[in-house]
C-alpha cells in the first residue's frame, strides 16, 4: 500500500473515530437530558437498606438505623436491624413470637402497618394476654438464609414460637439482594462509570445478560450442588411418599424446582437445623405456607409441592399452616398487590394471614402456656392445621 493509500485508510479511521464519538456524545447528552441514572436507579434504596454479611449463610442483611424508600415502600429499619417493632434481648415476659421469611413477610410494596406480623400483634394484643411479635423477614431470603440469620441475629430474643413465612420459590435461587449491592459498589468505585451515563447503560445491560447466565447456572443441578455444598440432606430412595409427590409435580414454575432432589435435600437441612435449635432453645416452630397467587375458586396448580414441604416440615416435628383455601375463597387475582405479581399478598392477603396465625397462637397459649411448653426432654409433636 503506497503512502496515498495509507492516507486514505488513516482517513476513513478518523472519519469512523469522529463518527463515533459524535454518537457517543449525542448519546450520553440524551441520557442525561432524560435524567438516566443508573446510581438511582440500581440502588432504590437497596445500597442504604441492605449490606453484605460477615456470615456466609446469611449473605447480606439489613441497616440497622437505615431508612428510605425502598422495595416500592418507605422503609425503616430499626437500631437492632429488622423492620418494625424492636423489642429486647433476653426473656420475655410473656409470649414472643418471631416471624422469619422473605420479602412477603419484610413486606415489599406495603407500608409496615399493613405487614402480617404487624397485624398480628394488633391482633394478639385484644386478647389481654402480652404478647411480642418481631419480624425479622428480609426480602430475598430463602429457608437456609432464615434459619442462619436466627442463630446470628435473632436467637438473643429467646422466642417461644419461630413462625417461618415460607414462600415456595424458596427453594431455589431467586434473589439478586447481593448482586446489586456489590455492583452499585463497584460502580461506584469506577471513575468512568461515575462520570458517563452511556458506560452506566452499557455496563448495566451487559450486566444484566452475566447476572441472567449466573441465576440459570446456579439454579442448574451442578451448580446448586456446588453453591450448596455441605448444607444438601440426602433422601433416601425408600421415601415412598416424598418420591411419589416428586413425580407427582406439574412443570409450572415454582413447582419444577421441587423434582430436584438436591432442593428438597437443601430444604431439609434448613429444617433439620432449626430442629435442632428448636430443641436447644426451646422453641416451637410452625411453618406458614403463603401459596401462589394463581388459582381461581376450584383448582391451584401448586398443591403437590405444598405437600411436600408439609411432609418435610412433619419429619422434624413442626407444625404447619395453611392459607390456601382462604386465599382462594377470598379469589387469588383479589389478593395480588398488582396484576401481575404472582408472589406478593396485598393488604387483605395479609390480614387473612394475620388472623390465621393469631388463632394458631391463641390456641397454643389455651393448651401448652409459655411456662410448661418444654420438659427436659420433650420434642414439639407436629400438628397441621388446616
Amino acid at each position: 500500500m503506497g503512502k496515498r493509500g495509507i492516507k486514505g485508510a488513516i482517513g476513513k479511521l478518523c472519519l469512523v473515530l469522529a463518527s463515533l464519538l459524535i454518537t457517543c456524545g449525542i448519546a450520553e447528552i440524551a441520557l442525561r437530558v432524560t435524567g438516566y441514572q443508573v446510581f438511582r436507579d440500581l440502588e432504590s434504596g437497596r445500597n442504604l437498606i441492605l449490606e453484605p454479611s460477615p456470615n456466609p449463610d446469611v449473605k447480606y442483611e439489613l441497616v440497622p438505623g437505615a431508612s428510605g424508600y425502598a422495595w416500592g415502600t418507605q422503609v425503616k429499619i430499626n437500631a437492632h436491624g429488622h423492620r418494625g417493632r424492636m423489642g429486647e434481648p433476653g426473656k420475655f415476659a410473656g409470649f414472643r413470637a418471631i416471624v422469619l421469611g422473605d420479602s412477603i413477610t419484610f413486606g415489599n410494596l406495603l407500608p409496615l402497618e399493613a405487614t402480617y406480623a404487624y397485624l398480628l400483634q394488633s391482633m394478639l394484643d385484644r386478647s389481654g394476654a402480652k404478647y411480642e411479635v418481631l419480624n425479622f423477614g428480609v426480602g430475598g431470603y430463602d429457608t437456609l438464609q432464615e434459619v442462619a440469620l436466627l442463630e446470628y441475629r435473632a436467637l438473643p430474643y429467646k422466642p417461644d414460637l419461630v413462625v417461618v413465612g415460607f414462600c415456595l420459590n424458596d427453594i431455589g435461587i431467586d434473589s439478586l439482594n447481593l448482586e446489586y449491592i456489590e455492583r452499585v459498589q463497584r460502580y461506584g468505585s469506577n471513575w468512568l462509570l461515575s462520570f458517563s451515563r452511556l458506560a452506566q447503560l452499557i455496563t448495566r445491560t451487559t450486566d444484566r445478560i452475566r447476572i441472567e447466565r449466573w441465576m440459570e447456572e446456579k439454579n442448574q443441578e451442578e451448580g446448586f450442588s456446588k453453591e450448596y455444598a455441605g448444607r444438601i440432606a440426602p433422601l433416601g430412595d425408600d421415601e415412598h411418599e416424598l418420591r411419589d409427590l416428586m413425580r407427582r409435580l406439574p412443570n409450572d414454575y415454582p413447582s419444577n424446582w421441587y423434582r430436584s432432589a438436591l432442593r428438597i435435600g437443601r430444604l431439609r437441612y434448613a429444617f433439620e437445623r432449626l430442629a435442632a435449635l428448636a430443641r436447644r432453645e426451646k422453641f416451637f416452630v410452625v411453618i406458614l405456607i403463603v401459596p401462589w397467587l394463581v388459582a381461581d375458586a376450584n383448582s391451584y396448580p401448586h398443591q403437590v409441592a405444598h405437600q411436600i414441604v408439609k411432609l418435610e416440615a412433619r419429619r422434624v416435628g413442626f407444625d404447619t399452616l395453611e392459607v390456601l383455601q382462604d386465599f382462594m375463597d377470598a379469589g387469588m387475582k383479589n389478593l395480588r398487590i398488582s396484576p401481575t405479581d404472582l408472589v406478593h399478598p396485598n393488604e387483605r392477603g395479609h390480614k387473612i394471614i394475620a388472623e390465621k396465625l393469631a388463632r394458631y397462637v391463641l390456641d397454643k397459649m389455651t393448651y401448652n402456656h409459655v411456662s410448661a411448653l418444654w420438659s427436659v426432654s420433650e420434642r414439639p409433636t407436629a400438628r397441621r392445621y388446616a
